[in-house]
């Protein structure tokens, strides 16, 4: 401290220590971070999850440093979103905790640091967790929490409302289900006869058997989708871990049908006719980790407007006098022996040619794609031919020549006719590979007759014809 005397009064003044320079903290890998979430929308969950573990040991020991406990949220909430693709609901339910956990120490992590429904979506997957662990009540707090957020912020909150009724509904059955074995316990355990007894005059009494006991949650209906090109329609049930012999698939000429069995129940997925003919033979079924895929390739190219339709198109009737199994000349000139059977004694008649048949042509009434009265394909061969008539002039004319001959050309004429032509900065055009092999165009420079090389400075380069 110091003390110094200005006029009539005294100042003191205080000699502050240097401020201390905060030590940056290492933070969270974000590369690590964009890699493993590319890896997730991708689909490979097991890489995503090591990324997701790889960014998290990287990340900073200080949850005080707001983006760095932002990136911790994300790496925790996304590694628990794929441990739920892959159906390991204890460590994804640890990973959802342990991000909200970063949140509610006491606002670790600034409600800006955070996107909008970050924390929702954390909630959610939380809850989901819990619920396949069978701990409805906890997944119904993460839920009501996850609406509440969505409610206070203009958000949509009926995924959230629907999953914390099956929460309270399954709540409800465990509650059931306790006092149910509670109420057993404090039963005494009847003797034979009187529980023949009992029964019997229950029977009797109320005409209906007593209630079939209680079994475990029932697996839910399989799901799909469906995506196509002009070629290929892939149908995708999005079920891991699904076996061969859990799966049946019947392919018919435009119909299809495929059965799941799940924990011994059997589910008719997909089962109707569809929209258009597909070829069974190159129909197959693909089995991965996280799905099924049903690949149709379809007989005629374009596109289906829905999964399932009338089907294939009929074709007409035959005409009652050709054989369905006949060659095409037997069908076009008769059959002989035919002839001769529809009318015996007759010489002239069996010696006679039968008349061809007539089929009535009919025009296809299938709607396809971009329909029209128009033959395009018809108009397509006439603009080629149309192209390849015309004859081009003047520069035109010298540019067709030269794309025939390379077009025409072996692989020594087009090496050469390409060289010749850039080596010598477009003044020579050679089909000649045993000349233009030998030749270095660039020292030999070659100029048409009233022209010369120069360089950029205006100076004259020496060329062949000097």
């Amino acid at each position: 401290v110091r003390t110094c005397k200005v006029g009539r009064k005294t100042v003191s003044s205080t000699k502050l220590p240097p401020p201390a320079t905060r030590v940056s903290q290492p933070t969270m890998s974000i590369s690590s971070l964009a890699i493993a979430d590319s890896l997730y929308v991708d689909e490979d969950y097991r890489a995503a999850i090591s990324k997701y573990t790889a960014a998290l040991s990287s990340a900073s020991s200080d949850d005080r440093i707001p983006d760095d406990s932002a990136d911790k949220f994300r790496a925790h909430s996304h590694r628990a979103a794929a441990n739920l693709k892959l159906e390991q609901w204890s460590n994804a339910l640890a990973d959802a905790e342990a991000a909200l956990e970063l949140i509610s120490l006491d606002g670790t992590i600034a409600i800006t640091a955070l996107r909008t429904g970050e924390e929702e979506l954390c909630n959610l997957r939380a809850g989901i967790a819990a619920y396949h662990l069978d701990q409805p009540d906890l997944a119904a707090g993460f839920f009501d929490q996850a609406g509440r957020l969505a409610s206070e912020r203009g958000r949509d909150c009926g995924v959230y409302t629907a999953w914390l009724k099956k929460s309270n509904a399954a709540s409800k059955l465990v509650e059931i289900e306790e006092e149910e074995k509670r109420d057993g316990e404090k039963k005494p355990a009847p003797t034979a006869a009187s529980s023949t007894t009992t029964a019997a005059a229950t029977a009797s009494a109320t005409g209906s058997r007593s209630p079939p006991p209680r079994q475990n949650r029932k697996p839910e209906m399989p799901k799909y989708q469906y995506y196509q090109s002009d070629s290929v329609l892939t149908i995708q049930i999005p079920e891991a871990n699904v076996q061969p012999e859990n799966l049946k698939v019947e392919f018919g000429l435009d119909t299809l049908s495929v059965i799941l069995t799940k924990q011994g129940v059997d589910f008719t997925v997909i089962h109707g006719t569809l929209f258009d003919a597909i070829d069974v033979g190159r129909s197959k079924v693909v089995y991965k980790d996280e799905k099924v895929l049903i690949k149709l390739r379809k007989v005629d190219k374009h596109e289906w407007h829905n999964l399932f339709g009338t089907g294939a198109e009929k074709k007409p009737a035959a005409a009652p006098n050709v054989n369905a199994n006949a060659t095409f000349e037997e069908k076009m000139g008769g059959d002989e022996r035919g002839d001769a059977a529809a009318a015996p004694g007759t010489a002239a008649a069996a010696a006679a040619p039968a008349p061809l048949p007539e089929v009535a042509k009919t025009k296809s009434t299938k709607a396809t794609p971009y329909a029209s009265h128009k033959d395009w394909d018809s108009i397509e061969r006439d603009l080629k031919r149309e192209e390849e008539e015309e004859k081009p002039e003047g520069e035109a004319a010298l540019n067709k020549l030269f794309q025939d001959i390379y077009g025409k050309a072996d692989d020594e004429t087009r090496r050469a006719m390409v060289k010749s032509f850039q080596t010598s900065g477009g003044t020579v055009l050679s089909t000649n590979w045993n000349e233009v092999g030998n030749t270095d165009y660039e020292k030999e420079r070659h100029a048409p007759k009233g022209q010369e090389w120069k360089n950029w400075e205006g100076e004259r380069l020496p060329q062949k014809d000097n």
